[in-house]
Parts: C-alpha cells; structure tokens; sequence
C-alpha cells in the first residue's frame, strides 16, 4: 500500500507536469493566433496612415508585419500538422492573410487609399478582414475548447486518483493499526510463553537438581560404602586368612622338619613347594591388603602413603615426585579421596597410556589443596565420552564430594593431564 501510494503521488506529479506544459503549449498556441491579428491590423493600419499622411514612418508597422508574418505562419503549420482537424482551417486562413497583405501591396502600389477611390478595393479590404477574424475565432475557440477538454479531463483523473489515494490512505491507516494490534497481541503471547518457559524451566531445575542431589547422595553412600567394605574385607583378609596362611606355612615348615629322611626326596620337593607357595599367598594377600587399606595413609599421611604407591608403580615407568612443603593437615576421608585419585590415575596410566615417565605433584595454593599426575603417552580425545570410562567418573564424583574441581585436558599423541583442587580441609 505504501508503494501504491507513492506511485500515485509519482502519477499525480507527472500529470501534473504534463498538463502544465500542455497548457503553455496551448497558451502559446492561441497567443499565436492573437499575433496573426495584430500583424494584419497593424499592416492595415499602416497602410492606410501612409496613404493618409504620405509619409514613409507610417510604413514601418507594416513592413514588420510583412517581415514577421512568413515565420509566424510556419511555426503555425508546426502548431497544427497535416492531417489534423484544424489544418483545412488554417491553410484556408493562410490563403486569406495572403490575398490581405497582396491587396494591401496593390493600395501601396497605387498610392491611393481604397476606401475613398475605389469602392470595390475598399469592400474587398473589410471582407478579408471579416473572413481573417471569423477564422481566427474559430481556430482559437477550438483550441480553447481542446485546452479546457484537457482541464476536465486532468480534474476527473486528478478526483479519481484523490478518491483512490485516500482509499489506499485508510487501508494503509487500518493496516498499521491492525499490525500494531497483532503485535500487541504477539508481545503479550511472548511474554505468557517467556513465564511459562520461565516456570517450566525454574520447575526441571529444581527437578534436576532434586535428582542431582540424589543420584550424588547415593554415590556418596555407595563410595563410602565401598571404603567400607574395602576396610571390611581387608580386616578379614589381614586378620582371619592372614592369619591362617602363617598358621599352615608354619605348619608345613614344621612337617617337612619332622619328616626329614623318612620321606623321598620328591615328597621334600613337593613340601618345599607347598611353602613356597603359602608365603606367596602371605605376599599377594598383604598387598590386597594394603590395596583395599592403606596402612601408611592412617599412620603417616597422605604424602607418605602417595610415596609408597609411587614407589610402587616404579617396577613398571619412571615417577617424578614433588609434595608440598608444608605440612598437609587434611581429614582422612580427604585423603583417602586424593589416594584413590591418585591410585586410579596410575593405574590407567600403566595400563592404557603408553608412556614413558609420568610425573605426580601434591601442592598447596591458597586454600587449596592440589593434586595432579602428568604422562607423556598417547593421549586421547576427551570430547569422545566412550574413552572415559567409569573411573574418570568416580574420580569426579570423588572430588565433587569435597566441593572440588577436576580438570581432564589430554589429546593424541600429547599425553593426559589430571589436576584434581580441592578446599584444604573441607569435609
């Protein structure tokens, strides 16, 4: 509607334009019917002073007119062609200003005014000039006629373009109106969705973080409960099956000496088997041992007991150890926390990693408490969630227990490195 109606204000003034010079070129086309008058009534006129008067300074009107009359009459056949309704009238009216001007030259020729002399030139002078002015006034009546036609003409187009202008005017005002409405309606709909949207979303927040706190609840039951079990069992083994493999190693020991040369030789080989492999229980059973509980973590500390395991892990690569300074006084559920850490981290280094050196720190920033094992092996891709497995998790959950943080930041062929922070003694 908008580009409607700056078309028809576009069509208007281009009318507009059009009819303004229409009307200057009819203007100037009746003035040169007015000019065709006058030449002839001045040369008239100047004619008849100088038969009067006898004097040559009343002939100059009338040679202009002679002078100017030629160009006048050509511009008048480019004002009305062949062909066109006019142009019968105006060659007629042509021959008649011509036989006008050779009447006038005979009178000047014969120095005599006809009027007086002759009668018969005299009532020939005013038939043409009755003849000149009746065709004139029709020419010019019709070019009038023709100018306001075009005036009529441009007024009912200028009224129906007014009418449809403002009809487009209206329409236009009802459609602003109309969109602004919508967009009221649109903006309140926007912001009905937005609350509820908030809503919904405030609802499934506190439903996820429900769940969330539920699910990390049950974790931490479930690692405390394997801690533990993992005490449990480790009593049992230390102190039932400990107990009863140093009770038969002792026995078999005790045998083999009582028998001594009453039995082969194979039957020695076969005891001395049989203790052997007792004390290699003994051996596996305390390491399970110190695996489930680690006895150094109660009685030394965090630092020695992440010593020992290190200590542990150099059968299989180099560890580069560096422990804080200053003296950690962490709950033991917190470091028990940062030994498991520890203790997982190791265990896929050996068994996933590839690497050749591998490097463990334990410092203190701040209020923070720092943990963080490097390798330089393989790599992988941490966006791939397939990789991680179930023990990157518990690592996780494990610091989340303690209001911590761990960073994982590992690519091919670029090693894995793991920064566990935790607040120094929160529990």
């Amino acid at each position: 509607m908008v580009v409607a109606l700056l078309g028809i204000t576009y069509t208007h003034s281009r009318m507009n334009e059009e009819v303004l010079a229409l009307t200057e070129i009819n203007k100037k086309r009746i003035d040169r019917l007015d000019q065709l008058w006058v030449l002839v009534v001045d040369a008239e006129a100047s004619a008849l002073s100088f038969l009067l008067m006898r004097n040559d300074l009343y002939l100059e009107p009338y040679r202009s007119s002679v002078s100017r009359l030629e160009p006048l009459m050509a511009v008048m056949h480019f004002d009305i062609p062949a062909g066109s309704e006019d142009h019968e009238d105006l060659l007629i009216l042509k021959r008649l200003v011509d036989a006008k001007f050779q009447h006038l030259g005979e009178m000047l020729s014969k120095g005599r005014a006809p009027v007086i002399i002759s009668d018969e030139y005299g009532e020939m002078g005013k038939q043409l000039m009755d003849e000149i002015r009746v065709r004139l006034a029709v020419l010019k009546a019709r070019r009038e006629k023709a100018h306001k036609t075009l005036e009529t003409s441009f007024l009912d187009r200028a009224d129906n373009i007014q009418y449809v202008g403002y009809a487009l005017g209206v329409a236009s005002l009802l459609l602003i109106i109309s969109l602004f409405l919508v967009q009221q309606r649109q903006v309140a709909l926007r912001a009905r969705v937005h609350n509820l949207l908030k809503t919904e979303n405030s609802r499934l927040e506190a439903m996820v973080l429900s769940r969330t706190r539920e699910l990390s609840n049950l974790a931490s039951h479930l690692t405390t409960a394997r801690e533990t079990e993992r005490q449990h069992i480790a009593r049992e083994l230390h102190d039932q099956m400990g107990s009863w493999l140093t009770a038969a190693k002792m026995d078999a020991s005790w045998l083999r000496r009582s028998l001594g040369a009453q039995v082969g030789d194979d039957i020695q080989e076969r005891m001395l088997r049989l203790i052997e492999s007792i004390g290699s229980t003994i051996t596996l059973t305390r390491r399970l041992v110190d695996d489930l509980q680690p006895p150094l973590l109660e009685g030394l500390g965090l630092v020695e007991a992440l010593r020992a395991l290190c200590e542990q892990f150099r059968i299989d690569m180099p560890v580069e150890m560096s422990f804080s300074e200053n003296h950690l006084d962490l709950p033991q559920a917190q470091s028990l926390a940062l030994y498991r850490i520890a203790q997982e981290s190791l265990n896929n280094v050996r068994k996933y990693s590839n690497a050749s050196l591998v490097k463990l720190q334990l410092r203190v920033e701040g209020g923070d408490v720092v943990l963080s094992i490097q390798d330089n092996g393989v790599g992988f891709d941490t966006g791939n969630r397939r990789v991680h497995g179930h023990g990157i998790a518990g690592m996780k959950h494990r610091t989340q227990m303690f209001n911590g943080s761990l960073a994982l930041r590992s690519e091919p062929g670029k090693g894995t490195h793991i920064e566990v922070r935790m607040p120094v003694g929160f529990a």
